[in-house]
């Protein structure tokens, strides 16, 4: 660009024009910026269209990401099968028994989230990235929440105050609370989707490039509600987890919903910090990533230790052995 000095216009110095700008030839004295959609390197006299990048399904890592998500809804499909064959078996039982499929049922549902992370973001994939996950994992929450509750009402509850023991078996209170979360959750996604679903976003961070994704921060934000859901089911379940870590071994699933609530907290903690350092389309990698890792995390901490005995330890699934560690407990607790 010719800088002119002076009155005269033949007294200029030259000036390259920097990044985002052109010089046109029919204008020597002017920088010339690009448009949202173009960009340009110094001392350019064109510019270039920004090119548009998203997590495309042949992407080495998206393939990666779906094979998981393949081998997890095998898993949820053998566990199913197993826990049908053993339904009427101890373990079964304790571990909830019609509870169990509906909590595998819905960990498949949750997994439809993760393949729309992958190819050009659009309202519709936007939402299926986020409805799905948030309705059903709150049902999965739910059940843990009422499991654990369960077992702390008839182990610590029903010897003090029979009558909560009774009333909570009786009128099913357990599949109302999981009805109700269900319902309220459905109703918070339904409103919030129907008024302003997430839409596309065009990150341009990089000057030669624009990167697709959802709003994901304005997303989190006016969903603020769900998770807040979410969040106190996980913390409820957390503290009746942990209040029943001293009941018999068979039926304490202190330990395994402790530590899975644990680790959904690290898994999103961990995202969300790295979703504040990085752009573009490790965010949704990384979203996927962490979705993915919290459905592993339930199925493999709740139900992996019940198909071990089903499966290698059949001894521990009788009768008899559920008997001697309730009957071990009671003399313990009376004492």
């Amino acid at each position: 660009m010719k800088k002119q000095e002076g009155v005269h216009k033949c007294c200029f110095s030259c000036t390259i024009c920097p990044k985002g700008t052109y010089l046109n030839t029919t204008d020597p004295y002017n920088c010339i910026e690009c448009e949202d959609k173009e960009w340009s390197a110094k001392g350019s006299t064109t510019c270039n269209i920004r090119q548009l990048e998203y997590v495309q399904f042949s992407d080495p890592t998206a393939i990666v990401i779906m094979i998981g998500t393949v081998i997890l809804l095998a898993f949820i499909v053998a566990i199913s099968v197993l826990f049908a064959l053993n339904y009427n078996t101890p373990v079964v039982r304790s571990a909830g028994g019609p509870m169990c499929f509906l909590i595998l049922g819905c960990l498949g549902l949750c997994s439809i989230s993760v393949f729309f992370f992958f190819g050009e973001p659009s309202v519709a994939f936007c939402v299926l990235r986020y409805f799905p996950f948030l309705l059903f994992y709150t049902v999965c929450v739910a059940c843990l929440f009422a499991r654990s509750f369960q077992i702390i009402c008839i182990f610590k509850i029903s010897p003090n105050f029979p009558n909560i023991s009774r009333i909570w078996t009786k009128y099913n209170i357990h599949w109302i609370f999981i009805s109700a979360a269900f319902l309220l959750q459905a109703i918070l996604l339904v409103i919030r989707f129907s008024l302003d679903p997430p839409k596309q976003y065009k990150d341009k961070f990089y000057f030669d490039r624009i990167i697709l994704g959802c709003e994901l921060n304005k997303f989190v934000d006016d969903s603020l509600i769900s998770f807040i859901l979410i969040s106190v089911l996980i913390f409820l379940s957390f503290c009746f987890s942990y209040a029943g870590k001293d009941l018999p071994k068979n039926y304490n699933e202190a330990k395994a919903i402790t530590f899975c609530m644990l680790l959904l907290i690290l898994i999103w903690v961990t995202f969300a910090t790295f979703a504040t350092i990085v752009h573009g389309k490790d965010i949704d990698v990384s979203n996927a990533v962490a979705t993915l890792s919290s459905l592993y995390s339930l199925l493999l901490v709740y139900f992996l230790p019940r198909c071990y005995i089903i499966l290698f330890k059949p001894e521990k699934n009788t009768e008899q052995y559920f008997q001697d560690l309730i009957q071990s407990y009671t003399r313990s607790y009376s004492q």
